[in-house]
C-alpha cells in the first residue's frame, strides 16, 4: 500500500491528480483554489512554470501559502525537466538541492523524480526522502513517440530497482497499437507487482482512454485539467470523474499471467538487471 499523503493509491478505483501550472504566485494560488473544489485526490504542483522556480525560499514561501488552501488533499511537487516536455531546465545538482531542501519542511507529501538523473545522487534522495515519509514518484515522459513494450515495462522496472514507490512513465502514442503497447505493458509490470501502484498514460487525443479506463489495466492515478493543462489529452477533472464513475473497474492479476516478463531482452542502454544498495535493500532487480 502506496500513500500520497492521506490518498491510497492502488485502492478503491482510480485516483485523479490535477496539475498546477501558474507562472505568478497569484496564478498558482487561484489555480489552487479552483483545483479543491474539484473531486480530485492529488494536486500537483508543476514548479517549474514559475516564474520564481530557481529560488528555494520563493518556493517555500509558495508552498506555505498553498498548504491551507489544499484542505486535506495531497501535494505531489515536480520539476519537470526541459528534456521531458518541461518548461525550464535545471542542473542536476540544483534539482537534488531543491528536493532535499523540500523533503524535510512537511510540505510535500511527494515528489516526482526523472529516472534520468545521476543515479548515485538520486538513490541518496530517495533514502533521504523515505526517512522523513516523503513519497516518490519516479517518472520518464516520451513526447515523441512510443516506446516498445519490452523499453516501457524495463524502464517500470528500473524505477522499482531505484526504490520509487510509483513508477510512472507517459508516451506519446501515433496509432492505435501504440496505445495498446502503453497498455500492455502496464498490464505486464502490474502482473508482476500486483499489490504495488503504477501510473501511466498515453497523451494526446488518441491516449485519452488510457486515462479513463487504465486501472483495468493496472494504472493507479490520472491526471486531468482543472483550467490549463499540463500536457497533451488531460480531461477536464469533472468530466473525467463523470467517466471514471461509470467506467472505472481494477483490474486483476496474478503473476503468471505475463511469463514472458522474464525474457526481457537486454539493451546497452537499458539493462533488464539493476543493483541497487542502500540501507532500505540490498536487492537484485
Amino acid at each position: 500500500m502506496v500513500r500520497i499523503g492521506q490518498t491510497v493509491l492502488g485502492e478503491k478505483g482510480t485516483k485523479i491528480c490535477v496539475p498546477i501550472v501558474g507562472t505568478t504566485m497569484k496564478e498558482i494560488l487561484d489555480a489552487t483554489a479552483v483545483a479543491c473544489n474539484t473531486p480530485c485526490d492529488v494536486v500537483e504542483l508543476r514548479i517549474d512554470y514559475y516564474e520564481r522556480a530557481h529560488s528555494i525560499d520563493a518556493i517555500i514561501e509558495l508552498l506555505m501559502l498553498m498548504k491551507p488552501q489544499l484542505k486535506g488533499r495531497a501535494l505531489l511537487f515536480t520539476w519537470r525537466t526541459k528534456g521531458e516536455g518541461g518548461e525550464k531546465s535545471i542542473s542536476s545538482q540544483d534539482y537534488f538541492t531543491m528536493l532535499e531542501r523540500l523533503i524535510p519542511t512537511g510540505l510535500v507529501d511527494a515528489i516526482d523524480i526523472e529516472l534520468f538523473f545521476d543515479q548515485e545522487r538520486m538513490l541518496k534522495t530517495i533514502e533521504f526522502a523515505k526517512v522523513h515519509g516523503v513519497t516518490i514518484v519516479m517518472s520518464n515522459h516520451d513526447f515523441n513517440g512510443t516506446p516498445s513494450r519490452d523499453v516501457i515495462v524495463n524502464r517500470l522496472i528500473q524505477m522499482k530497482g531505484f526504490l520509487a514507490d510509483v513508477p510512472k512513465i507517459a508516451v506519446m502514442p501515433h496509432t492505435t497499437g501504440d496505445v495498446l503497447t502503453l497498455l500492455e505493458a502496464t498490464a505486464e509490470v502490474k502482473a508482476l507487482y500486483p499489490s504495488d501502484p503504477i501510473i501511466t498514460m498515453a497523451m494526446g487525443p488518441l491516449g485519452a482512454i488510457t486515462r479513463a479506463s487504465g486501472a483495468l489495466f493496472g494504472n493507479a492515478m490520472t491526471f486531468a485539467s482543472a483550467g490549463k493543462a499540463s500536457a497533451p489529452g488531460q480531461i477536464d477533472v469533472h468530466e473525467l470523474k463523470r467517466i471514471l464513475d461509470t467506467l472505472d473497474v481494477d483490474g486483476i492479476f496474478d503473476e503468471q499471467q505475463h511469463k514472458r516478463i522474464k525474457y526481457i531482452k537486454k539493451s546497452r542502454r537499458e539493462p533488464t538487471f539493476y543493483i541497487v544498495y542502500s540501507k532500505f535493500a540490498s536487492k537484485v532487480f
